[in-house]
């Protein structure tokens, strides 16, 4: 099932900030029957603090940090071929990888990279090893979705620990990655669902930039703070 606001069809530039972008996205999630939320670093930690300040959404919701990683593409910082979870699985966008001219020895290197990148931010973020969801419904969340391979792969790792029921809510996605995720979860839920191409999660947004982890620390601390208030 997909779920969009209409109203942002197609629309570039609608959310000012992150943050924003999350609290509209409350208003739709606040309809959900969710356990736990799953936060993708760094960008989605800001969507995640939006919807916990919506007044649908309760903020005494369990979150949790949900690491995945790209495997880049060679010689790119942003195109992904594919992901790794936290437990080495690897998923390939095949159809991709097909048009592109790279050994072995290179698909392996940006898988190693991808492994070592998902070590270096559990252990900043102090993670263990493998979240609680046995019978849980989860609700994943990010500052949107471009290939869709990151969120397949963090979808797939939690439904494998026994989640019983995945819900994805992100602010803008395309129409192509949307369909793909659909038969692989239960839910999708997207504000900005666009068709037009090439798309970039940024063209979203009116303030776009690259999170530090500093600035991750500290809407997660504001996190926990709402939820120590409430």
């Amino acid at each position: 099932m997909i779920i969009e606001d209409k109203k942002l069809h197609n629309k570039f530039y609608i959310f000012d900030s992150r943050r924003r972008a999350g609290f509209l996205l409350g208003t739709f999630v606040g309809l959900e029957n969710f356990d736990i939320l799953f936060i993708i670093p760094n960008g989605g930690i800001p969507i995640g603090l939006g919807l916990l300040e919506h007044p649908l959404v309760s903020p005494q919701k369990p979150f949790d940090l949900l690491i995945v990683r790209k495997i880049h593409v060679p010689g790119s910082t942003e195109a992904g071929m594919g992901a790794v979870t936290p437990d080495g699985q690897i998923f390939l966008n095949e159809q991709l990888m097909s048009r592109l001219s790279m050994t072995n020895y290179q698909l392996d290197q940006q898988i190693e990279r991808a492994k070592q990148q998902i070590e270096k931010q559990r252990r900043s973020f102090r993670l263990p090893a493998s979240p609680k969801v046995f019978g849980k419904s989860v609700l994943i969340t990010d500052d949107g979705i471009a290939s869709g391979f990151s969120m397949l792969a963090g979808a797939k790792w939690l439904k494998k620990l026994g989640a019983e029921a995945v819900t994805i809510a992100v602010p803008t996605a395309p129409i192509s990655s949307v369909k793909h995720l659909e038969p692989h979860v239960d839910k999708i839920i997207c504000l900005n669902i666009r068709e037009r191409y090439p798309f970039a999660v940024a063209d979203a947004y009116t303030d776009w930039y690259d999170l530090s982890f500093a600035e991750t620390e500290k809407y997660l601390k504001e996190i926990r703070m709402l939820q120590q208030r409430s």
